[in-house]
C-alpha cells in the first residue's frame, strides 16, 4: 500500500512539479535569456553534488525505525537521532567552509564555465549554497518519515518547493531591475529551505515527544555521548556519493567542454526526465522500509525482479511518449529560444530507463552486508560515468554525459546487482523459502 501511495503522490506531484517547471525555463527564456538559464540551471543544481549530509548515516535510522514497534519511544533511535543530526550540522559547518573558500579565490568561477564569466555569478553561487547548508539539519525528517513508511508525505511536501521556486521566479523576472536574473537561482535555495522547515514540523510531529528530545541532546557532548551509526553510514556513503559524481556532476563536465547553449538543451530536457525519474525514485524508496520489515520478520516471498522489470517498462514507455511529442514539447518549454535535439532526448529516456531498473534491486540489497556490497559496482560506476563522460561529450555535446550514465549503470549496477540477488536469495529473503526463482 505504501508503494502505491507513493506512486500516487509522485504522480500528482511530478505534474505540479513539471508545469511548474515549463513555466519556469520558460519565464527566465523569455525574460532573461538562454545564458542566464544556463546559469539559473548550474547555480540550482549545486546542492546535488553533496547530497550525502548525512555521511549515509541516516541509513540506520529508517532501519531502526521501520523495524520498531514503538519508534516514539525508542531510546535506541532517540541516540541514532541525535548522533545524526551532530553529523548533518558538522557536514553544514563544512559547506560553509568550503563555499567561502571557493568564493575568495574566484573558484566559482571556474566551476560554472561560461555561466560564470556573467557578472555577479559567483556571488549568486556563494548565496545559494550558504542557504543549501543552513538547511541541511532540517533534512533530517526525509529519514524520519521514510522508516515510518510515509514517504508520500515527503513526496507531497517536496511538491511544493515547484509552486513556490516559480513564483519567486515570476517576481524577479517580473520586478526586479535585469541585473537580478543573476540570482534567479536564489529562488531554488529560498524555496528548498522552506520546504525543509515544513517537512521538519512534519517529522517533528510524527516522532514526538523523540525528535525534539534528540534534538536537545545535540550540543551535550559529553552528557550525550554518540552511538555506532557509521557501520552502515560509511558503506551508503559511497552510494551517496555516487549520485552526485556520476548525475550532478555532469552537468558541470558539459560546462567545461560545451557551450551555454548546451548547458541550456541538458537543463531544458532534464527538466522532463527529472521529474519522471523522480517518479521511479519514489516508488523504489517506498520499497526500501518494505522489504526491510519484511526480511525482519520472515515475510517476503518473493525476491524484486517482477518489480524492477515493471518499473522499467513503465519508464520505457513514458519515456517513449516524451520522445513522440518532444518537438513540440521542447518548443514550447524553451518558448522556441532553443533547439533540443532527438539524440538527446533518447538519452535521457534511456538513463531513466536504466535508472528503473535500479531502484527495486537496490532497495532489496539494503541489508547491512547488501551495502557493502553495493560499494565495489557503485564506484565502479561512478568512475566509468566521469570517464566516459569526459570522453564523449565534447563529440556529443548534451547526450554525452547521459549516455554515460546510463551504459555505466547498466553495466556495473544493474547486471551485478541481479547476479548478487541469485547467489544470496536465501539470506536476502530473511527466511527458508520454497525452490522457486525469485521473480
Amino acid at each position: 500500500m505504501s508503494v502505491l501511495l507513493s506512486l500516487l503522490a509522485r504522480a500528482v506531484s511530478m505534474a505540479v512539479s513539471l508545469v511548474c517547471g515549463v513555466l519556469t525555463v520558460r519565464l527566465i527564456m523569455g525574460g532573461a535569456g538562454v545564458e542566464y538559464y544556463a546559469l539559473y540551471t548550474l547555480v540550482a543544481s549545486l546542492p546535488g553534488l553533496i547530497a550525502f549530509s548525512d555521511l549515509g548515516s541516516g541509513a540506520v535510522l529508517v532501519n531502526s525505525i521501520a523495524v520498531s514497534d514503538d519508534p516514539r519511544a525508542d531510546r535506541t533511535i532517540r541516540a541514532q537521532l541525535t548522533t545524526v543530526g551532530r553529523i548533518m550540522v558538522g557536514f553544514a559547518g563544512a559547506g560553509m567552509v568550503l563555499n567561502a573558500l571557493l568564493y575568495l579565490t574566484g573558484a566559482w568561477r571556474i566551476v560554472l564555465g561560461d555561466a560564470g564569466s556573467i557578472p555577479g555569478a559567483d556571488l549568486a553561487a556563494f548565496v545559494s549554497l550558504t542557504i543549501f547548508c543552513a538547511g541541511i539539519p532540517l533534512g533530517i525528517w526525509q529519514r524520519v518519515l521514510l522508516g515510518l513508511h510515509k514517504n508520500h508525505w515527503i513526496i507531497l511536501i517536496q511538491a511544493a518547493q515547484g509552486p513556490l521556486n516559480l513564483l519567486l521566479v515570476w517576481l524577479l523576472v517580473s520586478f526586479a531591475p535585469p541585473s537580478a536574473g543573476t540570482f534567479l537561482a536564489l529562488s531554488s535555495m529560498v524555496s528548498g529551505f522552506l520546504v525543509a522547515a515544513v517537512g521538519f514540523g512534519f517529522a517533528f510531529g510524527a516522532l514526538s515527544p523523540l525528535l525534539g528530545r534528540a534534538a536537545r541532546d545535540l550540543l551535550r557532548m559529553r552528557s550525550v555521548p554518540g552511538v555506532r551509526v557509521m557501520h552502515i553510514g560509511w558503506p551508503m556513503l559511497v552510494q551517496l556519493v555516487s549520485a552526485p559524481l556520476s548525475v550532478a556532476l555532469l552537468r558541470y563536465i558539459l560546462a567545461q567542454s560545451g557551450t551555454t547553449h548546451e548547458v541550456a538543451e541538458y537543463g531544458a530536457v532534464g527538466q522532463v526526465f527529472f521529474a519522471i525519474n523522480g517518479v521511479v525514485a519514489a516508488g523504489g524508496l517506498a520499497l526500501w522500509p518494505l522489504f526491510t520489515r519484511g526480511r525482519a520478520r520472515g515475510t517476503l516471498t518473493r525476491g524484486p525482479f517482477l518489480i524492477a522489470a515493471l518499473f522499467a517498462a513503465g519508464a520505457a514507455v513514458i519515456c517513449a511518449l516524451v520522445w513522440a511529442v518532444s518537438p513540440w514539447l521542447f518548443a514550447f518549454i524553451t518558448d522556441g529560444s532553443l533547439q533540443v535535439s532527438g539524440e538527446t532526448v533518447v538519452a535521457f529516456g534511456l538513463m531513466v530507463v536504466c535508472q528503473a531498473a535500479l531502484y527495486p534491486l537496490g532497495m532489496f540489497l539494503m541489508d547491512e552486508a547488501g551495502i557493502r556490497f553495493q560499494m565495489i559496482p557503485v564506484a565502479l560506476m561512478t568512475v566509468s560515468t566521469i570517464a566516459l563522460a569526459l570522453t564523449i561529450t565534447p563529440a556529443l555535446g548534451a547526450a554525452g554525459p547521459v549516455l554515460a550514465n546510463a551504459a555505466s549503470v547498466l553495466v556495473f549496477q544493474v547486471i551485478p546487482f541481479a547476479v548478487y540477488i541469485r547467489r544470496h536469495r536465501e539470506r536476502l529473503m530473511g527466511a527458508t523459502t520454497p525452490d522457486d526463482p525469485a521473480s
